[in-house]
């Protein structure tokens, strides 16, 4: 049922395509400098879940080497055309296929709400094998309990949504050999006064061991 909820989301993504990155153009996080600067200069990033390259451009626009990952074709072919300098793939985070150690720093902005619970230690397990040790994540899920499946005011489709305590997201990225640097709750962006944001910043550690 998950995985029906799941692809029709990515479906959901599909017939929005343009329509929805216009929505979504001006809600930045604000913690993007402050990611930014546990970077090495010229550093690589791995921005998944990039949609049409909104985050990615201001990436490179900084001087680092870009790759973006996403599941939506039409997002894929906007991302392109609008940073012709980065890097662009059709990849499936439950299945990351990416050299070992190769990123700075892996960029993940409203992407792991749309990822089953069972799955995130998995995921985020994938990502530390790509991050260099020393390297840093960030992650914005959304705040509540359970999961959703519906319409909200950036989209007229239904979307199936995973939410997060606070605290959650913490112990399993520390279970998965991350230091968390930085956690904060924030309103939305976009207006939804029913929507808050856990945002995340977790730095790969550098004896790269995991608690198992």
């Amino acid at each position: 049922m998950e995985g029906d909820k799941h692809a029709n989301t990515i479906k959901a993504y599909s017939r929005m395509g343009s329509a929805y990155l216009k929505v979504i153009e001006g809600l930045m996080p604000s913690e993007f400098l402050d990611f930014a600067k546990l970077l090495p200069r010229k550093g690589s990033v791995l921005d998944i879940g990039c949609a049409g390259g909104r985050d990615s451009k201001r990436f490179a626009g900084k001087g680092f080497r870009v790759t973006g990952i996403d599941l939506v074709d039409t997002f894929l072919r906007q991302a392109r055309k609008n940073v012709p300098e980065a890097r662009f793939k059709k990849m499936d985070l439950l299945q990351l296929k990416l050299p070992v150690n190769s990123f700075d720093g892996v960029w993940a902005s409203a992407v792991l709400l749309h990822i089953s619970k069972k799955d995130i230690p998995n995921v985020l397990r994938n990502i530390h094998k790509v991050l260099r040790p020393g390297g840093v994540i960030f992650i914005q899920v959304k705040k509540g309990k359970g999961t959703s499946y519906k319409k909200d005011k950036l989209s007229e489709e239904k979307r199936w949504f995973v939410y997060f305590s606070e605290g959650e997201l913490e112990k399993i990225l520390k279970n998965e050999g991350y230091e968390v640097l930085y956690s904060s709750l924030r309103k939305d962006d976009g207006g939804r006064k029913d929507t808050h944001w856990i945002r995340i910043i977790a730095r790969k550690k550098l004896n790269n061991i995991r608690n198992d």
